[in-house]
């Protein structure tokens, strides 16, 4: 027995269903992440009053916007290096803690008149807390997964990374109502409130994963015969990185993928930004029509993430990754004719979001099943760079396309962009057919690709290989 503690030694969950442990543990870092993602979106929820109380023009905002995306991008990779050395598992929850009170801190400060009355001290603020944030996210990602069996790693992940269009919904709809109460230009009281619900869940993560609940966790896994995603005993120990990152770097599934990623995120946020501009200036919607109609893709978008979280545990991760992007190059070529008809303008983004959020799931799914043990969040952050870096470029080449041919009323710049989206996720199915492999399911055993399968499992790894699926 891994624990003294004979209530929580033994998941009495049927063996071959999924531990509670890990329902629980999902629960607590889903709302977690959701927290992380109100942190970064917060700023997008307030900038018509932040553009009226600093007078800026749009290529400030654009500049502001694409550098706070960006910054998620700046500290991930090393302080992944750092959490990797404190333990996995469980224990991963002791270095979570300080990154996390950081991005909370810093969005608590952002509330402050005194410290955002300049829009550089606004800022200052909101690149530290979005960088910290950055690295909150390749924790919360890798934790999810240590809670899981690789088995159904897709799955899970699926379900977590919907606390991105999920999650900032709810805090969409809560941040409305609090200016909606109390007025546009207290748009700084959403920050000052964040920290609460940050120390209530967190503080319920804390009290959950305990030793002696991911030793139950692990014997569930040993009875049902799945993979443990890290030995206890592992999970105990800090682990030495020396070279993590080269290793992870070397590996096509983490190298590549992360690159897939920022083509996946330059598609996501390049549509978000051209369809209300679109919706606009060339449909002749009302401002707020325009971005009423611009979200209905999040509907579906965090359905897809589960489902295709759960067919890549079956099917394959990488062969669900080719047919998402195909699917979304049909998606981005339809938008051309969104001005037809309101049913149309719905269709193609219900159709286009079962695919839209779902590189998230499954590139984060191949980088951590292709790592050594020790290296998984090191993995996570290599893939949290090419996301953000994506972020950044996506409103950058669809506003610079719309500027050449002809500005925001003129289609021509619009379809540019399109197609141009279009070709980037034709490419990114044809990089992750040539340059990725299989890491389980169905298609593993038929997969064929450029670069040989070794490459892409970790030398040495202490406890795993690429599972081939029951």
């Amino acid at each position: 027995m891994h624990s003294t503690d004979k209530s929580l030694s033994v998941d009495r969950t049927p063996a071959r269903g999924i531990s509670r442990y890990a329902w629980v543990s999902l629960l607590f870092l889903w709302l977690i992440y959701a927290l992380n993602a109100n942190s970064r979106q917060m700023i997008f929820y307030v900038l018509p009053s932040i553009t009226d109380e600093f007078n800026t023009s749009p290529t400030e905002l654009g500049m502001i916007t694409g550098a706070v995306t960006a910054a998620t991008a700046l500290i991930a990779i090393p302080t992944m290096l750092w959490v990797d050395r404190g333990g996995r598992g469980w224990k991963r929850k002791y270095r979570h803690l300080p990154i996390v009170i950081g991005y909370a801190l810093f969005t608590f400060l952002t509330g402050f008149d005194m410290l955002t009355i300049t829009l550089g001290g606004l800022l200052v603020l909101q690149l530290i807390s979005h960088a910290i944030a950055g690295a909150g996210e390749s924790v919360e990602v890798t934790s999810a997964a240590e809670w899981w069996p690789r088995e159904r790693r897709g799955f899970a992940l699926g379900i977590h990374h919907t606390g991105f269009p999920w999650g900032t919904l709810i805090g969409g709809i809560i941040v409305a109502a609090l200016l909606g109460a109390y007025g546009a230009s207290n748009w700084r009281l959403p920050f000052l409130l964040f920290p609460i619900p940050v120390v209530v869940v967190f503080a319920g993560y804390w009290w959950f994963a305990t030793k002696q609940r991911y030793a139950a966790l692990v014997d569930h896994l040993d009875a049902a015969g799945e993979t443990k995603p890290v030995d206890t005993d592992h999970a105990e120990h800090t682990t030495a990185t020396t070279g993590a990152l080269m290793q992870c770097l070397r590996n096509p599934n983490i190298s590549v993928v992360a690159g897939i990623g920022l083509f996946a995120t330059i598609g996501y946020i390049g549509l978000s930004f051209w369809l209300p501009q679109y919706l606009a200036f060339v449909a002749q919607y009302d401002f707020a029509k325009a971005a009423a109609f611009s979200v209905v893709f999040t509907i579906t978008g965090g359905l897809g993430m589960i489902g295709w979280g759960w067919i890549s545990d079956r099917l394959g991760r990488k062969l669900s990754l080719i047919i998402v992007f195909l699917w979304l190059a049909v998606g981005f070529f339809l938008f051309q004719n969104a001005s037809l008809s309101v049913g149309w303008l719905i269709g193609v983004q219900l159709f286009t979001g079962l695919a839209i959020n779902a590189p998230y799931t499954l590139v984060y799914a191949i980088a951590i099943d292709s790592a050594k043990p020790s290296t998984t969040g090191v993995a996570s952050s290599i893939v949290n760079v090419g996301l953000a870096l994506g972020g950044g470029g996506g409103p950058l080449l669809v506003g610079v396309l719309i500027g050449l041919g002809g500005g925001f009323t003129n289609v021509g710049g619009y379809t540019a962009a399109l197609y141009v989206l279009t070709a980037l996720m034709v490419l990114a199915a044809i990089l992750t057919a040539l340059f990725t492999r299989e890491t389980t399911g169905w298609f593993q055993r038929r997969d064929r690709a450029l670069v040989v399968a070794r490459s892409c499992v970790p030398a040495g790894e202490e406890a795993e290989t690429i599972p081939t699926h029951r």
